[in-house]
């Protein structure tokens, strides 16, 4: 009987082998030129503006828990279509098991246009209590990040490259 997991152990074996030798492999065989650009901390491209502990506002953790929420429940669909077309199952079971389905459909849809009236999804109501705000240095636009290659020229794309012309990547070129 534990015979039928030994593929299953297999498995889950040499996927975390591979995923630690690759991390491990990264780790050791890659490069480490340390740079202030990437010892800063990086947030979508935006330089970071503020304290990181920063307290969110309660909608968002309200719209993760319904991601969540929503995103579990579509999960029970899977297990009810295998059952729904296996075979052997009468027409009367299919009916019965297609109506259980709408209900639970018709829950969801319930809890969506509950959430809906409720204006959880709505952030525009946020939006201004920042602009009315007195602190308005959030709307100030931010800095270019800059990644030290900027000031290198126009790339040549020729396919000769001269003793002369050769510039190492991301270098600043000639200054």
């Amino acid at each position: 009987m534990l015979g039928s997991y030994i593929p299953l152990l297999v498995m889950l074996v040499l996927a975390s082998l591979l995923g630690i030798g690759m991390v491990g492999a990264s780790f050791f065989l890659g490069p480490k030129r340390v740079t202030t650009y990437k010892s800063s901390p990086y947030e979508c491209g935006m330089t970071p503006v503020g304290d990181a502990r920063e307290r969110f506002p309660v909608q968002f953790y309200l719209i993760a828990m319904l991601f969540i929420i929503f995103d579990i429940e579509t999960i029970f669909l899977y297990p009810w279509a295998v059952t729904f077309r296996m075979p052997g199952n009468t027409q009367a079971y299919k009916f019965f098991l297609l109506g259980e389905m709408g209900v639970f459909v018709l829950i969801l849809f319930v809890g969506y246009f509950y959430i809906l009236g409720k204006k959880v999804l709505d952030w525009s109501a946020d939006q201004e209590k920042i602009i009315e705000s007195e602190d308005l240095s959030i709307l100030k636009p931010r800095p270019s990040i800059r990644f030290g290659n900027e000031d290198s020229g126009p790339v040549k794309l020729s396919p000769k490259v001269t003793e002369n012309e050769k510039v190492t990547a991301f270098s600043s070129g000639n200054k």
